[in-house]
């Protein structure tokens, strides 16, 4: 019985200890920046259009306001020049 005892803490031990590994993997301490890429004809109105958006409060779907961080926890988007245009 106590093997049986000491064999499952070491498995749940090892468990904990590789989903605590598996989270500090997944978060990442750096800012995620979405890039929307345009031709350099509409690049005024990507931005101007941008500044729109990011006046507008944050809800839900279902029109509900969203709380949350603060700006820190949403993602910087920006407007940038395709090359490809």
């Amino acid at each position: 019985m106590m093997f049986r005892l000491a064999a499952l803490g070491a498995a749940a031990a090892t468990v904990a200890v590789t989903a605590f590994a598996g989270v500090d993997a997944v978060i990442s301490d750096e800012p995620e920046v979405i890039r929307i890429e345009v031709a350099p004809q509409e690049l005024a109105d990507c931005q101007r259009t941008l500044r729109e958006v990011g006046a507008m409060p944050v809800v839900s779907d279902d029109g509900s306001p969203v709380v949350f961080a603060g700006a820190d926890a949403l993602p910087t988007v920006v407007c940038a020049i395709s090359i490809d245009a």
